[in-house]
């Protein structure tokens, strides 16, 4: 995997350009035990009830639970719910 450069995380600080923009890093939000919203992804793995692989700029993202399901998806971000029991992120 691509290392960033120094100078480049610096420049994004010094104009204060959102770090998800500038670097294309993902942007995960969970709420409770039943949602998540993945920002900044680039693709679906895997989809199954019980386990979702989604592929970041930065590694896989593993989410494990119940029921499953995609409730919305646009090429930026997706919602997620069901049941979460683990959510790992594999560089």
């Amino acid at each position: 995997m691509k290392k960033k450069e120094p100078w480049r995380e610096t420049l994004v600080e010094a104009l204060e350009i959102p770090r998800d923009l500038a670097l294309k890093e993902s942007v995960f939000t969970v709420t409770g035990k039943s949602q998540i919203q993945i920002g900044n992804y680039r693709s679906i793995l895997r989809y199954e009830p019980q386990e979702l692989i989604i592929l970041t700029f930065s590694g896989k993202l593993v989410v494990h639970g119940k029921g499953l399901k995609i409730l919305w998806y646009t090429p930026e971000e997706m919602q997620i719910e069901g049941i979460l029991s683990e959510i790992i992120l594999e560089r």
